[in-house]
This record gives structure tokens, C-alpha cells and sequence, in this order.
């Protein structure tokens, strides 16, 4: 089976489903669109947008739903329906804080965008990651859910890098728990050999 992700020359939405592939050994063509070619691939794509996963010929689209085929094909889904199911309520919780970070990072206007920065580090990483700290060290071990690495570590790791590359490099220093699990996601050996290549 052949696998193509189109997805535009950055991280962003593509990232995760990269390392997804990447951890679960997957040789796939990263078909990284141009901005400025994008206007000519976006009527060929499923819903006019990126991220697509092509699989022989089929393809599929949103970045949470290729996230999640990839898990359940590759057994990164955790050891039952209750860790599957946190699974998926931690990474839609990180990607409910990951929509925040969109509204200030695009934001034109400088002062809008100070302001709803501000917002974000004061009030809105709190608010999301106390929460993921404490659950993170209720379950002990270097992971989210469970006792292995699963899909919900990748992407809620993948956000967290992505706030301490954007927005502070200081933003994980009141969650040592989270620090810890994305230190643990990004050692893993094929992702490390991924992100070396890439």
C-alpha cells in the first residue's frame, strides 16, 4: 500500500500525521505544496483544503480523522475503547487550545494580535494545561494514556512544541509533567531519526 500526505512546505496540521507515519514506520511521499501553487492543487483536493492522506487511491481528509486512521491502523490507539476514547478527548482538548493559538498567530493587526497573545499565555494555556499536567501525572509514566505511547502523546506533543517554537520558550515551565511526556514522544527512535531527516 502506497501513502502521499499533501500538505503545505511547513508544520502546522501536517506535522503530527508526519510523525504519526514516522512512529508507526510508514514510508510515505511528504508532498509538501508550495503556498504559491496551492490555488491551482486546492479544486483537486476532497474539501478544497490540506491536510490529505492518499492511501493507493483513496484519500482522506482532516487532520484529526487521518490522525485517528492512522492509530487504529497502526495500534496507537491504546490497550482498550476507554484508552481510545481519552485518547481522542485529549487530543481534541490540545486542538480546541491549538485553534486559539491560529486566531492570534494570523492576526494582522499588531495590537489585536498582542492582546490576544496575552490572552493566550495568561489565561488560556492555563486553563488547558494544569489540567493535562495533572492528568499526565495521575497516569504515571511518561505518557498520556496508558502505559505505552499512543497517538493523543504525538499530537498533544506536536501542539506543545509548536507553542514553545511560536510563543514562549518558557511555556511548559509550571507543567513539568507535560515537559516530560514531549521530551519522552520526541526521544522515540524513529521519530528522532524523522526529524534528523527532514
Amino acid at each position: 500500500m502506497s501513502y502521499k500526505l499533501t500538505y503545505f512546505d511547513f508544520k502546522g496540521r501536517g506535522e503530527a500525521i508526519r510523525l504519526l507515519l514516522a512512529t508507526a514506520g510508514v514510508k510515505f511521499a511528504d508532498d509538501r505544496v508550495k503556498l504559491e501553487n496551492w490555488p491551482s492543487i486546492k479544486p483537486h483536493t476532497p474539501w478544497e483544503m490540506v491536510p490529505v492522506l492518499h492511501v493507493g487511491d483513496r484519500s482522506l481528509s482532516q487532520s484529526l480523522t487521518i490522525c485517528r486512521y492512522i492509530a487504529r491502523k497502526f495500534k496507537l490507539m491504546g490497550a482498550n475503547e476507554w484508552e481510545a476514547s481519552k485518547c481522542d478527548e485529549y487530543a481534541e482538548t490540545i486542538n480546541d487550545l491549538y485553534l486559539e493559538w491560529i486566531k492570534f498567530n494570523f492576526e494582522a493587526d499588531p495590537d489585536k494580535k498582542a492582546e490576544l497573545k496575552n490572552a493566550f499565555l495568561t489565561t488560556l494555556v492555563p486553563k488547558y494545561l494544569i489540567k493535562l499536567n495533572t492528568l499526565q501525572s495521575n497516569n504515571g509514566g511518561n505518557f498520556l494514556v496508558g502505559n505505552t505511547l499512543t497517538w493523543a502523546d504525538i499530537f498533544v506533543a506536536d501542539k506543545l512544541q509548536t507553542f514553545e517554537d511560536t510563543v514562549d520558550q518558557g511555556v511548559l515551565n509550571e507543567y513539568p509533567h507535560l515537559r516530560k511526556m514531549k521530551d519522552a514522544v520526541f526521544a522515540e527512535p524513529r521519530i528522532k531519526a524523522y526529524i534528523e531527516g527532514r
